[in-house]
């Protein structure tokens, strides 16, 4: 009798722990995290893969058999949570970071998570785009030396030693900023194979920036756009380096080839998306860069354009104008890129 008493009370003991644990584990598919004012939360898509979401961004966790893969790691004060979200989601350590561009929404915690013991992989071109970065201020300065040499030599035949002295020494010794972490870097299309799950990655040309990769994991049927899709907000297109609003539309056939009607897509920004989601932003840019276009092609100067609020009153009123990148911009950068497909006489 004191047995069974006893093998009773374990087992209710037993069960109560089981349960908690199992409490645990599934609410890791929508756990959150906050520290130090950040607030990260981990959403599950499919079973070996889940989403960090930190303000509007999007992180991809891909949990492999042996070793977890980011898609991206925010920033760097958000950093720290999300490898540690990651990190709750399986017992296998975080292995590989994959950058899907230079921004460093998606960049700034490279340096952590490299010291933290994890492999950071990028495009050659995003990785030559995040070095410009960190070499603005000098690169700048050799920019502004060169314009005030030719400003200096106009109308002389003899050079300036000053000048070319400085240039040169910027040239050689002045790019001082190396990157503080090492990366693995590859070129436009490869594919990584695991036991359960084999994934598609391809370079994107001179559309959101000229470093974009998108991710199409085969298994799962998920594919991670990076910052080729703002789901609902209006595109930041980088034209300093390299973006550019007609391959990013061109972009966004190769990503709806990609999908078929059963496909989850996480975008760099907003809410998981379907194909048809894709689609109807597909068809917003079009509409409203043929409005800017019209009426660019109409004479109109930019306040004009800015002015007729037709070409995306439907659009602000869905609130595509709410996001990282404001209606105004948007229209501006549309009306840049009339100019130089429609370039005016003088």
């Amino acid at each position: 009798m004191k047995k069974q008493h006893l093998l009773l009370c374990f087992l209710v003991i037993f069960t109560a722990n089981l349960s908690h644990a199992q409490e645990k584990t599934e609410s890791s598919s929508d756990s959150q995290k906050e520290s130090n004012g950040v607030f990260v939360a981990a959403k599950k898509i499919k079973d070996s893969l889940y989403y960090l979401t930190y303000r509007t961004n999007n992180v991809v966790v891909f949990l492999g058999r042996d070793y977890t893969i980011l898609i991206d790691g925010f920033d760097a004060k958000a950093a720290p949570q999300a490898l540690n979200a990651a990190g709750r989601l399986s017992l296998n350590p975080v292995r590989f970071l994959v950058n899907t561009h230079h921004h460093k929404d998606h960049t700034g915690g490279n340096e952590y998570y490299s010291n933290s013991g994890v492999t950071v992989m990028c495009h050659r071109q995003t990785y030559s785009n995040i070095w410009n970065d960190a070499n603005a201020q000098e690169l700048e300065k050799i920019k502004d030396l060169k314009q005030r040499f030719i400003a200096q030599q106009k109308g002389q035949a003899k050079e300036s030693a000053e000048f070319n002295a400085k240039i040169e020494k910027l040239q050689k010794g002045g790019l001082e900023q190396d990157l503080s972490y090492p990366a693995f870097l590859f070129g436009d299309e490869f594919s990584m194979n695991f036991v359960n799950e084999s994934i598609e990655v391809k370079h994107m040309r001179a559309a959101h920036t000229s470093g974009d990769v998108v991710m199409y994991f085969k298994n799962n049927n998920v594919l991670a756009t990076g910052d080729l899709f703002f789901n609902g907000k209006y595109p930041y297109i980088d034209e300093d380096m390299g973006g550019n609003i007609d391959n990013y539309i061109a972009a966004l056939d190769t990503l709806a080839k990609m999908c078929n009607n059963d496909t989850v897509i996480v975008p760099g920004h907003g809410p998981l998306a379907s194909k048809s989601d894709l689609e109807s932003y597909k068809r917003m840019l079009e509409y409203t860069q043929k409005g800017v276009q019209m009426d660019y092609l109409l004479g109109k100067s930019l306040e004009e354009v800015l002015a007729n609020k037709a070409i995306t009153a439907n659009f602000d009123a869905q609130g595509y104008g709410n996001g990282y990148v404001k209606t105004q911009d948007y229209v501006s950068m549309l009306y840049r890129a009339a100019e130089k497909r429609y370039p005016r006489k003088k």
